[in-house]
């Protein structure tokens, strides 16, 4: 039986499949820039002065993903292959649950404090082992092995960066067109496609495992007591 995260993660990926249907990618590398989100969107509005569609492009901090045999884009940051390392894939429910949020954040004018990173990754992540604790999420399962091309790793002026999805984008990216759209222009440059070393959602599964043997380990001795109680009374 499906979890309700496998029920609202398939729910979520349909809905992107559904907007994404007339727009999808050819297959193969591009070789035309190929993008959507809330920018684009704006900007392709009939009778809408080109100045104006070059400003409605800035929606694109919103979400969007971009991809042009120049470079790839995710929600405005655009990045030329050329200055690519490599590009790590993530388990979408994971990364949803996890550093979708904190980009998604991080485009919002909030407090910031010293930290700040750090205290939203540690929120997340707890929060996707609680998810998982209570749904007894499965790494083989239905959604659970869908996968995004998620960190786009590159050189930039001093030290290597990388850009990331927030949740729009990472919806788009899970439409399979795209997704194959995205390997198949970074693989034609040379660029591998490889699998995060820190998955969250193994690490999250791992962690709601230990935490199932702790519980039952401590409920032991109760039952145990509670069972010879039962006993003694019925004599």
């Amino acid at each position: 039986m499906a979890s309700p995260v496998d029920v609202i993660t398939a729910l979520a990926v349909g809905i992107g499949e559904a907007v994404l249907k007339p727009l999808r990618p050819d297959p193969g590398p591009v070789t035309a820039r190929w993008a959507v989100g809330v920018g684009e969107i704006a900007a392709g509005l009939p009778k809408l002065p080109a100045p104006m569609r070059r400003l409605a492009r800035h929606l694109n901090r919103l979400g969007s993903v971009a991809v042009s045999p120049a470079g790839i884009e995710f929600d405005g940051n655009e990045v030329e292959w050329t200055r690519v390392t490599d590009i790590r894939t993530r388990r979408l429910v994971g990364y949803l649950f996890t550093d979708a949020v904190t980009q998604q954040l991080d485009r919002m004018p909030l407090w910031r404090f010293p930290g700040r990173a750090v205290v939203l990754s540690g929120i997340t992540r707890t929060m996707l082992t609680a998810v998982v604790l209570a749904t007894g999420l499965r790494l083989d399962r239905g959604v659970s092995t869908v996968y995004i091309p998620a960190d786009v790793h590159y050189r930039g002026l001093i030290r290597a960066q990388q850009i990331a999805p927030g949740i729009p984008a990472a919806l788009v990216l899970a439409d399979p067109a795209v997704r194959d759209c995205v390997e198949a222009t970074a693989e034609s440059h040379g660029i591998a496609v490889r699998a995060a070393d820190d998955d969250v959602l193994v690490t999250a599964v791992e962690r709601a495992a230990a935490i199932r043997s702790a519980i039952a380990a401590l409920a032991r001795p109760v039952l145990g007591w509670v069972s010879q109680a039962g006993t003694r009374s019925s004599a």
